[in-house]
């Protein structure tokens, strides 16, 4: 432990190097007084992905693979982004069939990453005698719901029937006849899984803490199951470097942007989407936790709507697609909240820019302030609250 001088007097330093069960490589600073946290900085130090670039003068449809490649857990939402910010600057649109085989591969890849940071979490709000338990039930929903995106969308992740103008196949009748027979296990796996993870009598005093926790904070949402770029004003998002936001040395390393909306924090995520689109009101820590336990929830109880409103002999995507000069922006809501992909395509309809804002980008702050005032183990359990997702949102890199 070092110290730093803050005002009235000396704070005490304690640094995470790596902080664990979260997506990607991160280090956690935390200044307290007495054991209670003043200020954080969550410094990401993953290796930039440089999606971006590699997209330049690419033919789109590439694009939209390459862009899944950047995160192995919200693959389909980067696709669905940059398919969505394709079509807008060549003003396709999809059939009422890929549009909604999109949405349920949006769906699966929300509680597929829900599913995995609820694995994530357990440590901190399951109390150990529980917690196998807890995790094995949580395992078998994501093999379950993994099943679901692989006869939907070609592959348990970054789904390779996901494209520009709807889908590129679909499954046999039989095979999605066969999904929809099995659905309802489906449900009954998810319900137990619910029951554990909202059951206090099994929480720690980290959960009672968080649950004491009361922080209210603006929201970002776009749409409660897909999103929409008219529900947000995108020139209104900033972004700068993570080194930039926190002039402070150690923050020299992070190799992150931050984002803000209209020059604020805001939080992005289950939460966001709940407090936006529903009668949701928890203003507590704890309350982001069961906001994720609901967003699953629904999630899952529109998949199922979805399978019944897909007509499978109806066309799942566009016929005529023709590339060219254009610009668009797709917005999807990623299971970790609002995801924005910017499109500049040339004469011969090839990627010309791609700018990528992530909503870890916007939650990086909020984390931060919702980290003060707490214990440094519930602090460190926050970062993983918030589910940052760090290959998404390392896009800095510092030369010299």
């Amino acid at each position: 432990m070092t110290e730093r001088e803050d005002g009235g007097g000396s704070l005490g330093e304690v640094t995470v190097d790596k902080v664990c069960r979260i997506a990607g490589e991160a280090k956690l600073i935390l200044y307290e007084d007495n054991g209670t946290v003043q200020d954080a900085l969550f410094i990401a130090t993953a290796p930039v992905r440089g999606f971006e670039k590699m997209v330049v003068g690419k033919n789109p449809l590439f694009a939209v693979e390459a862009v899944m490649r950047i995160c192995g857990l919200c693959h389909a939402s980067h696709g669905i982004a940059a398919s969505e910010a394709i079509e807008h600057a060549i003003g396709a649109t999809p059939p009422r069939n890929g549009r909604l085989m999109r949405e349920a591969l949006g769906l699966i890849n929300r509680m597929q990453s829900h599913a995995l940071l609820f694995l994530m979490v357990a440590g901190d709000l399951i109390r150990p005698e529980k917690r196998n338990e807890v995790l094995f039930n949580l395992m078998d929903f994501h093999a379950k719901v993994s099943d679901y995106l692989l006869k939907l969308g070609g592959a348990a992740t970054h789904p390779p029937n996901l494209t520009i103008g709807g889908m590129l196949s679909v499954p046999k009748w039989s095979v999605f006849n066969n999904l929809k027979a099995r659905f309802n296990d489906l449900m009954d796996r998810w319900g137990t899984v619910e029951e554990l993870l909202t059951d206090e009598d099994i929480q720690t005093e980290v959960a009672q803490e968080l649950r004491d926790a009361k922080r209210p904070f603006k929201y970002l949402s776009s749409g409660f199951f897909y999103g929409d770029r008219y529900n947000i004003e995108w020139e209104k998002v900033k972004t700068v470097p993570y080194y930039e936001f926190r002039r402070e040395e150690a923050a020299r390393e992070s190799t992150t942007l931050v984002a803000f909306y209209n020059g604020d924090k805001v939080e992005t995520g289950p939460r966001a989407r709940m407090g936006t689109y529903r009668e949701f009101k928890g203003n507590s820590l704890y309350d982001l936790h069961l906001a994720r336990v609901e967003d699953t929830t629904l999630a899952l109880e529109r998949l199922g709507e979805i399978l019944d409103e897909v007509k499978m002999d109806e066309p799942f995507r566009t016929k005529e697609v023709t590339f060219g000069p254009g610009k668009g922006v797709g917005v999807y809501e990623a299971p970790r909240g609002t995801l924005i992909h910017y499109v500049e395509l040339g004469e011969e309809g090839r990627v010309m820019k791609s700018k990528i804002v992530v909503p870890t980008m916007f939650n990086i702050p909020v984390m931060e302030e919702m980290a003060k005032g707490l214990s440094i183990k519930a602090a460190e359990a926050v970062m993983r609250l918030y589910d940052p997702c760090i290959p998404c949102t390392t896009h800095v890199v510092r030369l010299g």
